[in-house]
């Protein structure tokens, strides 16, 4: 009887501490963006994904998410929508677990082949007859690959066309515009008119192979302090076409 006793008494004692015994807490130890960076238009929404591991972790009441510029970039109704040109950067912590993902909102665009691609950066030069008076621009704004690789958008404009539409069906005025992928391998240009008058397009490495403009816009306009914007909307009797809808600052030279 006494050792039924002991016995009972036994388990009663290990039943209390079983049940008292705290829980395992198992650590988010690494915390991963999906996807790792993010590239945007002015208007456009994107999903964010944060993936915590390992996915049994217990401490994820832990988990917080801040941005560094909200104008630039913004959450709302759960995604991540581009309000401005800029950069900004997501942090996700949880205990000592962080990760990071870039967000670049681009001022502008220009597409090829139906690919749209953001301006990196816009260069150029003003060239001058004399010491003061403006002759001619010209542009280039280009898209840097992960790879390395870039694509540029490139225009020649005579400065007096600043500021107006030049529809290349009409008039050409002198002005030329090309899209260009490492150096020149891959693009058009809009160099002079044919015999009927229109405009007659090279291929950028200057092969033999014409082709026929069927529409083409350019509109520059200087908005002051380096600041310009480029409208153009080209297509070519070959099916390729590209636009261009960019507004920011270009290092421009003079020379």
């Amino acid at each position: 009887m006494k050792t039924k006793l002991l016995l009972s008494l036994f388990l009663a004692v290990g039943l209390l501490t079983a049940c008292h015994k705290k829980p395992v807490e198992i650590k988010v130890e690494r915390i991963e963006f999906a996807p790792a960076s993010y590239k945007m238009f002015i208007g456009d929404e994107q999903g964010v994904t944060v993936q915590c591991y390992p996915n049994t972790a217990t401490n994820l009441d832990r988990l917080s998410i801040s941005n560094s510029n909200s104008n630039v970039a913004g959450f709302e109704g759960g995604k991540l929508k581009a309000r401005a040109a800029g950069n900004s950067l997501l942090e996700a912590r949880c205990g000592e677990a962080y990760a990071s993902a870039h967000v670049t909102v681009y001022s502008g665009y220009f597409t090829k082949g139906g690919n749209k691609y953001g301006v990196d950066q816009a260069s150029g030069y003003l060239m001058m007859i004399g010491e003061s008076t403006p002759q001619e621009i010209q542009m280039t704004l280009s898209h840097r690959e992960p790879d390395g690789s870039t694509q540029n958008f490139w225009f020649h404009l005579i400065y007096t066309n600043l500021g107006k539409t030049i529809d290349f069906m009409d008039n050409m005025d002198g002005t030329m515009v090309s899209v260009q992928k490492n150096n020149n391998e891959d693009g058009y240009c809009i160099p002079y008119a044919g015999e009927d008058g229109t405009p007659v397009v090279k291929l950028a490495d200057w092969g033999d192979t014409d082709a026929r403009l069927t529409k083409g816009t350019l509109r520059v306009e200087d908005l002051g302090s380096s600041t310009y914007s480029v409208e153009a909307d080209f297509a070519l009797s070959t099916g390729y076409t590209f636009t261009v809808n960019w507004e920011g600052v270009a290092s421009m030279k003079t020379e």
